[in-house]
């Protein structure tokens, strides 16, 4: 190779060392890759820059070798953190296998890089020497400003779910307190009703309807209690699979009453723990469970699965029963609503809430006809923070 060869002074050489390959070929494969590459000798002089590099970070090539880091990135300021990735590979040695950092142009626009800094190493006949670093510095602009927008949307879709969900709140303690005083009177007058035996037929009849719909709005006061007074998660090493089969064995006996079969399928992980309150899941558990059961006809089945692996755990409960309308399925999760007169409609807002508790996600799938399966995925983390 020639004394005065392009990549002589790109790799900087000790006498003696020679390339195998072409350094042309190698210098059109660099100036071809369209993410800025920096090669810098054991002393941090820039001796290689590609083409790409007078894109992304707003230099010529022959700028930065000849005028080096002092006289073009160090003068500004405002990329002290650019600087610092440069800093840290060539005085401190150290590696960056990869980390994001801002970069403010010439022009004044800004650019979010991804920057990656690794050795230059030759092996010698009894040591490797060190004789430089390379730095690649990738444009993730667009990336970086979807990932940003996306954040912001995922992060007002939360506000927006705390907000409803504190409404709701409100809104069924309200209904609780309203509530509860006249069914329970209600209820009285026409139990008094029925004790007494002079009561013509036909009232009795009416009187009997009346109780009736007190029992069911008594059920709702029930329901709606009980998911005002969800406490909050108290977190604690517990075994998943075992709360799973506990709300299993409960939706048996509940499922032998009404003819509809209730067993676990797939792998179970033995011992499979994680930091979780069991009791709020069991309850979350047992409300789908519930839900699936008085969804299915007699001699359905409800199927209930756990699965786990590095992200946390999935638990999946299955029914053949009748299915959701793709119109009724946005609803599913708001108190009240129900698609049977004789149902409250708080069993998935409770189980929702409980889910949401423990930072998981509660999603359903479900068409007319072709039954409904609930999905539940609980995080693999340290602890949670209560909502």
């Amino acid at each position: 190779m020639a004394p005065d060869s392009h990549l002589d002074r790109f790799f900087a050489l000790p006498e003696g060392w020679r390339l195998s390959i072409d350094p042309v070929i190698v210098s059109n494969v660099l100036n071809s890759i369209s993410d800025s590459i920096l090669v810098l000798n054991q002393d941090g002089d820039v001796v290689y820059a590609n083409k790409a590099t007078a894109e992304i970070l707003g230099y010529d090539p022959r700028d930065l070798v000849e005028s080096g880091l002092e006289g073009t990135f160090f003068l500004r300021e405002e990329n002290a953190a650019f600087n610092r990735l440069i800093v840290d590979a060539v005085w401190t040695k150290n590696r960056n296998e990869y980390s994001e950092v801002d970069y403010h142009q010439l022009d004044g626009s800004v650019r979010r890089l991804a920057a990656t800094t690794s050795y230059l190493l030759e092996v010698a006949e009894f040591d490797t020497v060190f004789v430089g670093f390379v730095a690649l510095f990738k444009d993730i602009t667009e990336v970086h400003n979807l990932r940003e927008r996306q954040q912001r949307l995922i992060q007002e879709k939360e506000r927006a779910a705390r907000e409803k969900g504190e409404s709701l709140h409100k809104l069924a303690m309200s209904v609780a307190h309203e509530i509860r005083n006249p069914v329970a009177t209600i209820g009285g007058l026409a139990s008094r009703i029925l004790r007494n035996g002079q009561a013509p037929e036909e009232t009795k009849l009416q009187v009997n309807a009346v109780l009736e719909m007190a029992r069911r709005l008594e059920i709702l006061v029930e329901k709606v209690e009980e998911y005002c007074e969800i406490p909050e998660a108290t977190i604690e090493v517990a075994d998943i699979a075992a709360t799973l089969v506990e709300a299993v064995l409960v939706a048996m006996i509940r499922g032998m009453s009404k003819g509809v079969t209730v067993k676990l399928e797939d792998a179970i992980p033995d011992h499979e723990s994680f930091s979780f309150d069991a009791t709020l899941i069991r309850t979350a558990l047992n409300q789908v469970l519930e839900n699936a059961i008085d969804f299915s006809d007699k001699g359905a089945t409800v199927v209930a699965s756990l699965k786990a692996d590095h992200t946390g755990v999935a638990i999946e409960i299955k029914d053949s029963g009748q299915g959701i309308s793709e119109q009724d399925l946005q609803f599913i999760f708001d108190p009240f609503f129900s698609t049977r007169t004789t149902s409250p409609g708080m069993g998935l807002a409770i189980a929702q809430r409980i889910i949401q508790e423990h930072m998981g996600t509660i999603d359903v799938d479900s068409k007319l006809g072709e039954g409904t399966t609930v999905r539940i995925h609980l995080p693999r983390l340290a602890y949670y923070s209560a909502l």
